[in-house]
């Protein structure tokens, strides 16, 4: 499937420094106290087989100045990034970031394994990395050719220098040696082994109400080569929808166990359809492509106006291909990291009335999948409409636009069908991971399907 998707970008060829700002620095040191403030109610949760929508700590915003983040396997630009645990030649995953200042930096990366509540473990570094604990970003190069200036950072690993040794999930910092505690980009990955079998498939909720518009996960989990013992207190299975972890689905018992079958059929994992993700082809900026209504290049900056959106709460469902809320960065004619450049990005959309009490947030990868400050509309009475700016690498970006309550302070998934609408029939792409505490949570089943290819 992962290579079905990479074959799929429609002409997408995949080819082969500063110091943070005090608000940054307080925030990315927030969100490590919460999560190590977070380690005892992991400790507790872990014996608790209760399924929960959305338990995990949002990741903290980018710093302003960091720009074009993407983690993959080699090869892969739109699959999420999860590799096997394998020896020396086994997949690699790939970082790519731009830093926008005009100072040098020697980055350093450095990977924290986290239990299966995204908290950190209990494990020392010495436990899980053969090599250095942090390793330098070496592979820098320059902008050519456009209107904003950076330096094109990436990394692969594991390397030489540090290769992780246990499955699990882990967390990928990027810092400056300087301020080692203020990590100016943050994303996930999990490492996984394959000792048990997963059978996992897409079908209608059992909840009649639901049947047109949800989804639910259906699968089995097998014992092959590891004992699954006391499975109701010492497994844990997730469900991530579309790269999601805020709608990730956890904890949920199996309703049977058969010798060394666990059942999860109908046990729970229903999720919202949500509706095919709308575009952005920023590939070439000699003429404006679909979607884009004009281009403006000034001095200093590329601008692309995109066509308003419309809600599309009450559509039929209209089908389409996307991929599945990722981006890719690309260039139709020079090189697509050094060459690409920084355009300003301009949404409009049209929900016929402002949505009272009410926010709306710019989701997919290039928001790290959540609902980020960054990335919420603000309503222009005078135009009736809603409206966003946000500076983005050339490429090619899905997003949705999703709905929060003001209520909810920010926190919390929010919903897809206030303006996308959902639909049984949407083609997600659905990550599932087996973990099982064996003096760590360790991750020792994976699936991972499209719902409706």
């Amino acid at each position: 499937m992962q290579e079905r998707i990479s074959n799929d970008l429609w002409g997408m060829t995949p080819l082969q420094p500063f110091a943070p700002a005090a608000s940054a620095r307080l925030c990315n040191a927030c969100w490590r106290a919460a999560c190590l403030a977070g380690l005892f109610l992991g400790l507790v949760c872990h014996t608790s087989a209760r399924g929960q929508n959305a338990p995990f700590l949002p990741l903290p915003p980018d710093h302003p100045s960091i720009s074009g983040v993407v983690l993959h396997p080699i090869g892969q630009p739109v699959a999420p990034p999860c590799v096997p645990l394998q020896d020396e030649g086994g997949p690699q995953l790939r970082l790519r970031f731009d830093d926008l200042t005009d100072q040098w930096v020697p980055w350093e990366v450095r990977v924290v394994h986290c239990d299966r509540h995204w908290h950190p473990s209990d494990l020392h570094p010495s436990e899980y990395i053969q090599g250095f604990y942090t390793t330098p970003v070496e592979e820098v190069e320059g902008s050519f050719g456009t209107k904003t200036d950076f330096a094109h950072h990436t990394l692969t690993l594991p390397n030489d220098d540090l290769r992780w040794t246990r499955s699990g999930n882990y967390l990928l910092e990027v810092v400056d040696p300087d301020a080692p505690d203020t990590p100016v980009l943050v994303r996930r990955f999990v490492v996984y082994e394959e000792r048990c079998a997963v059978d996992a498939t897409t079908g209608e909720p059992q909840d009649i109400a639901l049947r047109r518009t949800h989804q639910e996960v259906h699968f089995t989990v097998t014992e092959t080569v590891h004992p699954l013992v006391d499975p109701y207190d010492r497994l844990c299975v997730t469900v991530v929808p579309n790269r999601r972890w805020d709608r990730a689905i956890t904890g949920l018992p199996p309703r049977f166990v058969k010798g060394s079958e666990l059942d999860f059929h109908r046990s729970g994992y229903v999720f919202e359809g949500g509706n095919t993700f709308r575009f952005v082809d920023l590939k070439g900026l000699e003429y404006a492509a679909r979607g884009v209504a004009r281009l403006e290049e000034h001095p200093d900056a590329w601008h692309a106006h995109l066509d308003t959106d419309e809600r599309r709460t009450y559509d039929y469902y209209g089908g389409g291909q996307d991929i599945h809320g990722g981006m890719v960065l690309h260039n139709d004619r020079l090189d697509p990291y050094t060459g690409s450049d920084h355009v300003w990005v301009h949404w409009t959309l049209d929900t016929k009335y402002p949505l009272l009490d009410q926010r709306i947030f710019l989701v997919g990868e290039f928001s790290q999948h959540q609902c980020l400050p960054d990335f919420e509309l603000t309503y222009d009475g005078e135009r009736g409409r809603y409206v966003h700016s946000h500076r983005l690498k050339q490429g090619y970006y899905n997003y949705h636009y999703v709905v929060q309550d003001v209520s909810d302070g920010g926190r919390g998934p929010g919903r897809l069908a206030d303006v996308e609408g959902s639909h049984f029939q949407t083609n997600n792409l659905y990550t599932l991971l087996v973990h099982h505490w064996d003096d760590y949570d360790r991750v020792v089943g994976f699936a991972q399907w499209e719902s409706n290819p």
